[in-house]
């Protein structure tokens, strides 16, 4: 594919994050039964590393809490952090970019617990402060804070079932006007039916109290959405148009398409059935960020024409890119290539030659730019005179072009004089000097032929700018002045005059 437009690409327009907020993205808790009434507990926390608060580091230890169906704190499990790692981003097609800013890391703190039957059942839990405050569709989320976890009914206890596990966690990054398709299915190593619900995330611990340890008794209050237009059944669109995020009750198939940028809180519910009777339920809130993607694209430039100098130097304006692959289509040298980022070549004579950049060759994201350049023999000679015509508390400087072209004819002129930054696109401009010292007036011009070159000159201005005396006289650069002799009074022999 050859582009002949820069394509835009990576950019997060009005999506602007504060540094180092918070560090909450999202989490959930599983178990696993090992039999006789022992429990393998597993909390999976994910944070922001690229904004999220350096001092808010993953828990060590992590508090979880087991809670009886009445809600009250039976005793409390600290887990020691053990390890941390770093999220891949996906994204829906290998081409596009990712931002840099997205960056998550994860890690998973797994322990053993005795949770012999009870009446009612428990419920685990763990908390923590603080979701970003850029998040566009809950209200306060710097003070909202998370709660992760899982209940395990009286039948689950009595028959030793295991909770049902999502098998992979959501792109970290989507694209704006593009559509969702995720596979967000869970396996239940019982057996059991899966019902896939989106639901609510909860709310947890807050700034004043951001690790409680133990975590807050149930029941936990869900995050209160921005409404309109977000709430369960809107969690991504901030304006009309788009698709709503759904999940298959059935498959546990999320999709959607997404038309506002930002950041968003997803929460999933997943509920097992054995004989139609709910014996559990998992939760897992994740954090989407959506912002406009791009692929990699092949960009660069160089004149359009370029006089009296057939050595080109191009400009790289590729985006996305790791490697490149330029072709200079010279027939005086067939295959004349570079794989340099901003590469130099010189023709051996005029004419119009086509350069060709293939950025990422050979791999599935490659993309081709051309752009043609026409090589002339210089006939454009700029030049320029200057007198001052007058003086006051500025100097006047009138200029004349004394530009010639043997082939063409000038047909633009560009005038700057420093340090005042005047400038003037009249072919004979008037400047007016304000401050002594040393001055620059610089001329670009261009031929109706596209031939451009520049010139300039420099030259010493010198004001009078302290009070003259009564007799004093004051004479400007270029000036002359008429002196009177018998003006002068006669000298002393002692040299003073009298």
């Amino acid at each position: 594919m050859i582009r002949q437009l820069v394509l835009p690409i990576l950019l997060i327009a009005g999506f602007i994050l504060p540094a180092r907020a918070t560090h909450i993205v999202g989490g959930e808790m599983t178990y696993t039964c090992l039999g006789n009434n022992q429990y393998e507990i597993t909390l999976t926390i994910f944070r922001d590393c690229f904004y999220g608060n350096p001092n808010a580091w993953f828990d060590n230890p992590a508090s979880i809490g087991v809670f009886n169906s009445s809600n009250q704190l039976l005793f409390e499990i600290l887990v020691p952090l053990m390890n941390n790692d770093t999220l891949n981003p996906v994204l829906s097609d290998e081409c596009l970019v990712v931002p840099p800013w997205v960056c998550v890391h994860t890690t998973t703190y797994r322990t053993t617990a005795e949770l012999p039957p009870i009446i009612g059942g428990y419920q685990l839990a763990y908390q923590r402060c603080c979701r970003n405050q850029t998040i566009l569709n809950i209200v306060d989320p710097l003070a909202t804070g998370a709660t992760y976890g899982v209940t395990i009914t009286e039948q689950a206890l009595l028959e030793c079932n295991s909770s049902a596990k999502f098998q992979q966690w959501p792109p970290l990054f989507i694209c704006v006007n593009e559509p969702i398709i995720f596979d967000q299915s869970a396996v239940d190593p019982d057996g059991d039916s899966i019902v896939y619900k989106l639901c609510a995330p909860w709310q947890g611990a807050n700034q004043a109290i951001p690790q409680p340890q133990p975590p807050n008794p149930p029941p936990y209050q869900p995050v209160v959405w921005v409404n309109p237009p977000y709430g369960v059944n809107n969690m991504l669109n901030g304006a009309p148009g788009g698709e709503p995020l759904t999940i298959d009750l059935q498959t546990g198939l999320l999709t959607g398409l997404p038309n506002t940028i930002g950041q968003f809180v997803v929460g999933i519910c997943i509920e097992e059935y054995r004989e139609g009777v709910l014996i559990s339920t998992t939760r897992r809130d994740f954090q989407y960020n959506v912002g406009v993607c791009g692929e990699a694209a092949a960009a660069f430039f160089t004149p359009d024409i370029q006089c009296g100098n057939f050595t080109v130097q191009v400009q790289n304006q590729s985006l996305g890119a790791n490697s490149y692959l330029w072709y200079f289509n010279d027939p005086n040298n067939p295959g004349a290539s570079s794989t340099a980022v901003n590469p130099s070549y010189t023709y051996a004579d005029t004419g119009r030659y086509t350069i060709t950049l293939i950025v990422d060759p050979g791999l599935p994201c490659q993309d081709t730019f051309e752009r043609e350049i026409y090589l002339q023999d210089n006939s454009l000679f700029p030049d320029f005179d200057y007198t001052f015509t007058a003086c006051s508390d500025s100097l006047t400087i009138q200029v004349t072009d004394l530009t010639i072209d043997t082939v063409s004819s000038p047909v633009f002129w560009l005038w700057e004089l420093t340090p005042s930054g005047q400038t003037s696109n009249l072919q004979n401009p008037v400047f007016y000097a304000t401050g002594s010292g040393t001055h620059i007036l610089s001329l670009k011009v261009e031929a109706a032929n596209g031939c451009v070159q520049t010139f300039e000159q420099t030259f010493p201005v010198q004001l009078i700018e302290e009070e003259l005396e009564e007799d004093s006289l004051a004479l400007c650069s270029g000036g002359a002045i008429m002196l009177n002799p018998s003006t002068i009074r006669p000298i002393n022999t002692t040299g003073r005059r009298r």
